[in-house]
């Protein structure tokens, strides 16, 4: 799939919209994004919800895994969450290949605060069908 286009799909994706995310760049095998945090992705302590960070690596992980040039959906996701990010704060992450089989692979990200501080490390198992291109429309 063509980088600009996969670009286009992801931030103008339902979820992106919603939550406020930005996939910045994408290229074979990798993938970068943004988001600001606001008071409505707090937790009741105050930090950035981990479903809010959940989302942002599973997008992030979704468009590294389909810049691959076929369709890829994540199966499975691990996280780990190692520091806390408040409102305000804007979170960076990237998602770069680590391996590829045949129909299977895997993706790792790591989601940083404004300050480069790693707040969350991320496994993904992606599932890729030997048929199905990914859409260029």
């Amino acid at each position: 799939m063509h980088k600009e286009h996969l670009l286009k799909i992801f931030n103008e994706c339902s979820v992106s919209r919603l939550l406020g995310m930005e996939i910045c760049e994408v290229r074979e095998g990798f993938a970068k994004g943004k988001l600001t945090l606001k008071g409505e992705h707090m937790n009741i302590h105050g930090n950035a919800h981990g479903g809010i960070v959940f989302a942002f690596a599973d997008q992030i992980g979704g468009a590294c895994g389909n810049s691959l040039g076929r369709k890829a959906v994540l199966v499975e996701s691990s996280i780990q969450y190692l520091k806390g990010a408040t409102a305000g704060e804007t979170i960076y992450g990237e998602a770069a290949l680590t391996y590829r089989g045949k129909k299977i692979g895997r993706i790792d990200a790591r989601v940083y605060n404004d300050r480069d501080e790693l707040i969350a490390l991320v496994h993904q198992i992606f599932y890729t069908s030997e048929n199905e291109r990914s859409s260029e429309t």
